[in-house]
C-alpha cells in the first residue's frame, strides 16, 4: 500500500543543539535535520561554527549526537587551539573530538566547486557523518573576483547543498560574509540566500555577539546576544557588568 499524503507540518525533524544557549533559544531548541542554515556576518561566526562541531559529538541527552561532521573549509576557519578548547569545555577528549571532524580545505574557488559538487557523496558514503559545515562558501571567488560563470558556480552549489540536505537528512551549515552592497544581507548571490531555509545574522563588538534570526520556516525575525569570555587584561565597559543590553536600532 502507497503511504498517504503527508504536509509538511507533520514531518518531525531531528533537532541537535549548538552548545551556544542564546543561539540554541534564537532557533527554537536549536539546528534542524534536513535544513541548510546559513550563518553571515562579521568573521568571528566561525568560532560558533567550530563549537558546533565539538558539540555535536556529546551524547544526545546532552544535546549532540555522537555522531563526526564534515568541514568544508573555504574560510581558513580551523583553529585548533579552539577546537580543543570547546572540547574541555565540554567535557570531552580533544584528540578524540579531532578524530571525528573531517576537514577538506580548499585554497581556490575551482576547489570549492570540486568538493561541493563532486565530492560530497563518497564523503558521507565513507563517513557516517550527519553534519555538514561549508565555511565561506562564496569566500574565494570573492577574492579572485566574482564573474558571471562564478556566480552560476554558486548558484549550482548552493542547490546542491539544498538537496542534498534534504536527501541526507543531515544538519548544514553554510557560512558567508556580509554583503558590501547591502550589509544586512549575506554575499554570494541570491541563490545562495533561497537555498538556505534558515538565516543567522551575526555582528560582533569588542565585547559581545548579536545574532539576528533573519529567516526562519517557522519562526519571525528575532534577536539574541551573549557577552564574549572576559579573558586576563581585557578592559570592559562598565555596562557589561551590569549586564546592560545594546539598544536596538
Amino acid at each position: 500500500m502507497r503511504p498517504g499524503f503527508r504536509t509538511a507540518d507533520e514531518v518531525i525533524r531531528q533537532t541537535a543543539k549548538t552548545g551556544t544557549p542564546e543561539l540554541d533559544d534564537l532557533l527554537g531548541g536549536g539546528l534542524e535535520s534536513g535544513m541548510t542554515h546559513l550563518f553571515y556576518g562579521d568573521r568571528g561566526l566561525h568560532g560558533d561554527l567550530l563549537k558546533t562541531a565539538v558539540h555535536f559529538q556529546r551524547p544526545k541527552e546532552e544535546g549532540g549526537l555522537l555522531s563526526p561532521a564534515i568541514v568544508i573549509d573555504s574560510a581558513n576557519m580551523i583553529k585548533i587551539e579552539q577546537i580543543s578548547d570547546y572540547s574541555d569545555e565540554f567535557g570531552l577528549e580533544p584528540e578524540e573530538v579531532m578524530d571525528q571532524i573531517y576537514i577538506s580545505r580548499a585554497f581556490n574557488s575551482s576547489q570549492t566547486y570540486d568538493l561541493v559538487m563532486n565530492q560530497l557523496d563518497s564523503f558521507f558514503d565513507k563517513i557516517p557523518a550527519r553534519m555538514l559545515i561549508v565555511s565561506g562558501l562564496p569566500d574565494l571567488y570573492m577574492s579572485e573576483g566574482v564573474t558571471s560563470d562564478g556566480l552560476q558556480e554558486l548558484t549550482h552549489m548552493a542547490t546542491r547543498l539544498m538537496t542534498f540536505t534534504l536527501k541526507r537528512g543531515v544538519f548544514t551549515l553554510v557560512s558567508a560574509p556580509r554583503s558590501e552592497k547591502s550589509p544586512k544581507h549575506p554575499a554570494g548571490g541570491k541563490a545562495l540566500a533561497s537555498c538556505a531555509q534558515i538565516h543567522v545574522f551575526v555582528e560582533e563588538s569588542k565585547s559581545y555577539f548579536k545574532y539576528t534570526l533573519a529567516k526562519h520556516p517557522q519562526y519571525p525575525v528575532r534577536r539574541s546576544s551573549r557577552v564574549k569570555p572576559v579573558r586576563f587584561g581585557t578592559t570592559l565597559p562598565l555596562s557589561h557588568f551590569l549586564g546592560r543590553e545594546e539598544k536596538e536600532e
